[in-house]
């Protein structure tokens, strides 16, 4: 036997209201809030609380190491993946980045000047290629300027973005 939270008529439905417009109520007078809480806190205090487990109930060390021994199984079953895994990855990733960048260098590229570029960058700015490298742009010093971080991320490998935040790295090193 169930009590509908809304009228608070006795039924055997399945679900928690007794009938449609019950359920449908889409207006809950303070009193029928306060009726649905009480009815709830009653619930759970007879039943407990779903989430909560068994009142009283806790894992003991030797069922926590079960657990944890079964989920490390489950992982290398998967293909766990170590913070090393994550090193290397990166690695590679940077490694066809810079491959791929070094197929853009041009001969002629003051590669000195280049890291130079790099070093002077402004706090909250970063190195910018003008046309972007996926465009077909360069990576050498004249292609180079200096663009606030979210700038530069809204610019993406566009041309469009705004021309007066720029700093010119010829203004930073002399």
């Amino acid at each position: 036997m169930k009590i509908c939270p809304k009228c608070e008529t006795n039924h055997n439905k399945s679900g928690i209201f007794c009938s449609r417009p019950c359920a449908n109520s889409r207006h809950w007078s303070e009193e029928d809030k306060k009726k649905k809480s009480e009815s709830v806190k009653k619930h759970f205090l007879e039943h407990g609380h779903p989430s909560k487990g068994k009142p009283g109930w806790k894992h003991s060390d030797e069922m926590k190491e079960i657990k944890r021994k079964k989920s490390l199984e489950a992982w290398d079953k998967k293909g766990r993946r170590t913070a090393q895994h994550y090193i290397i990855q990166n690695r590679i990733g940077v490694s066809k980045y810079r491959a791929t960048k070094m197929n853009l260098t041009p001969k002629n590229a003051n590669l000195n000047l280049i890291k130079e570029i790099y070093k002077n960058c402004p706090d909250g700015y970063e190195v910018d290629h003008m046309i972007a490298l996926a465009e077909g742009g360069l990576h050498h010093e004249n292609n180079l300027q200096y663009l606030p971080a979210m700038e530069n991320r809204r610019k993406n490998k566009t041309q469009n973005y705004n021309k007066n935040l720029v700093i010119s790295w010829q203004d930073i090193i002399k």
